[in-house]
């Protein structure tokens, strides 16, 4: 199915909402004018984080080395430990990305380059009532951003941690060309880590920091939970299905991630091929010379290459690569088969997912009217377009634009998600969510003619952390809102306390199995069990891609 154009674009059409750069850097405990100084003191140092009524963080600690000049395309290295106190009350740098807007079209070149390669840190929040020793769960929060964007810095989950008892660990990862190149040439150099996969081992190092550091902060490095959204639950499922991840984590969140999409599976043949189209686009086309040359080259300008890739789900076609050593098996080999690290999921998409990517493509001045809405199907599945308009013709109540929103809602994620659900029911616990909020924050108006946005990509990760998220403020949370958001909260923290999202004596969340995939719907209004996701045609969907 000729998808990968129509997967491209909405990947990139989120990321001003997945990768907005982070404003100050700080946290709310850092803030809180009655901060004081937090030491904890770990392998490589002592940290002076700090510490307040709201809670504990430390930010910035460095997990691995700066991945620069010889490291750059290399897996990550020890951090070089450090004698004096290292203050850490700011996030660090946010990892090197191209938020162009020919960059986001597949083109080379591009104005916005932001960030620096010194980057692979992350942050720490616990309770403040957190000491050494206690054993709280651990929760590791990997961003999304179509893995070209995004920053830990964007996300602040400190009353998670206050609120739930649990420890909150977010990180950064590298982007792009610098985290997803794949190249003969690299493959060669360490077959132990192959090449492609970089992004993928920097989560997996800084899941190793927390095995051996986060009990100095009060943590329990065999209790944690790996949660993520878009392209951070889609890194949840490779590091389910890496061999290499296996024990660093116990328990795993899913958050609108199209997992089982076959445009997620680049095989590594045909990602070194594509990668040495983009050396020779960079100019290093001899091969006795092509990784220094690469390596001596400006971040930004290595930042402005295509990747040549077709296939891959992300702006450019950077994202994972499958057939080397960090990911043997494609996830739906893995998945179906069996062979990934099995422990429970908590797992589910937002019902309008595809609204937000909709308002971008008007933004571009697309999906005005019923014809321009045919062309960007027919242009992005060819043969099978006029197959896919005939069961989403537009819509009275929004247009070409809500059609095309249910056609990425039911391709690229609720559907992903029901396979997914499927194949791990009967061999895992599993609990799915539907969020249903249908008017939830958002900072900026609806374009003229679409009716709302609904339950938008990413609208609930302001529930889960109720703190304000770039484009969602839970200051404007109404009283059904607040109580919305505490029970999710609340289910988030019970599935990282003990694997179950029901609180102790509660049954309002049963498994599902694949005889009944029942899931949560979160609302305002009411939470109730459905079965399935909702209506969606993903029988269309599973015959298009047979």
């Amino acid at each position: 199915m000729q998808s990968t154009a129509l997967l491209a674009a909405l990947t990139g059409a989120g990321l001003s909402l997945s990768a907005c750069v982070s404003p100050g850097g700080v946290a709310q405990i850092v803030r809180d004018p009655a901060a004081q100084p937090a030491p904890v003191r770990i392998a490589d140092g002592e940290l002076i984080g700090a510490a307040s009524k709201r809670g504990k963080a430390w930010l910035g600690v460095p997990y691995a080395a700066p991945p620069v000049g010889p490291l750059r395309w290399r897996a990550p290295q020890p951090v070089a430990a450090w004698s004096a106190p290292r203050p850490s009350v700011r996030t660090g740098h946010d990892c090197v990305q191209n938020l162009s807007p020919r960059s986001l079209e597949g083109k080379p070149g591009g104005w916005f380059v932001h960030g620096s390669e010194d980057c692979l840190v992350l942050n720490v929040y616990a309770p403040s009532n957190a000491v050494a020793g206690q054993g709280w769960p651990i929760m590791v929060w990997l961003h999304g951003g179509g893995f070209v964007a995004g920053t830990s810095a964007n996300y602040d989950p400190s009353l998670l941690a206050q609120k739930q008892g649990v420890i909150v660990v977010t990180l950064n990862y590298r982007l792009g060309a610098l985290g997803f190149l794949a190249h003969p040439a690299l493959s060669a150099e360490d077959p132990q880590a192959g090449s492609g996969d970089y992004a993928l081992l920097d989560q997996q190092a800084a899941l190793r920091w927390v095995a051996a550091n986060i009990s100095a902060f009060g943590g329990d490095p065999k209790r944690v939970t790996l949660f993520g959204q878009s392209a951070g639950g889609f890194s949840v499922c490779h590091q389910m299905t890496s061999p290499a991840a296996a024990g660093l984590f116990t328990a795993a969140i899913i958050e609108s991630g199209a997992c089982t999409s076959p445009d997620l599976n680049v095989p590594l043949t045909q990602a070194e091929a594509a990668g040495k189209r983009t050396a020779g686009d960079l100019g290093c086309t001899d091969a006795a010379t092509t990784l220094a040359c690469l390596r001596a080259l400006p971040a930004g300008r290595v930042m402005r290459a295509v990747s040549h890739r077709a296939g891959a789900l992300g702006v450019n076609g950077w994202g994972a690569v499958v057939g080397g050593p960090v990911l043997p098996l494609s996830m739906p080999q893995a998945f179906a088969s069996g062979r990934f690290a099995h422990m429970p999921v908590l797992m589910g998409t937002a019902h309008d997912e595809g609204r937000l990517f909709a308002v971008m493509q008007k933004a571009a001045g697309r999906l005005w009217s019923d014809p321009s809405y045919r062309g960007v199907i027919r242009q992005a599945y060819g043969e099978e377009g006029d197959v896919i308009l005939a069961d989403y013709p537009a819509r009275s109540d929004g247009g070409p634009a809500t059609a095309y929103a249910d056609v990425i809602t039911d391709q690229a994620f609720a559907c992903p998600t029901t396979t997914l659900a499927g194949w791990l029911a009967p061999q895992v616990p599993t609990y799915l969510y539907a969020f249903d909020d249908p008017a939830p924050p958002y900072a900026f108006p609806n374009p003229p003619g679409f009716p709302s946005l609904g339950a938008y990509h990413a609208s609930e990760i302001v529930y889960i952390l109720q703190r304000p998220w770039i484009v969602a403020d839970p200051a404007r949370f109404s009283p059904a809102q607040r109580a919305l958001s505490d029970q999710m909260q609340a289910a988030w923290g019970a599935f990282a306390r003990t694997g179950d999202p029901n609180a102790p004596g509660s049954s309002i969340w049963p498994r599902a199995t694949a005889a009944s995939p029942v899931v949560l719907s979160f609302s305002p209004d009411a939470i109730h069990t459905e079965t399935g996701l909702g209506e969606h045609h993903c029988a269309l969907w599973t015959r298009l891609g047979d």
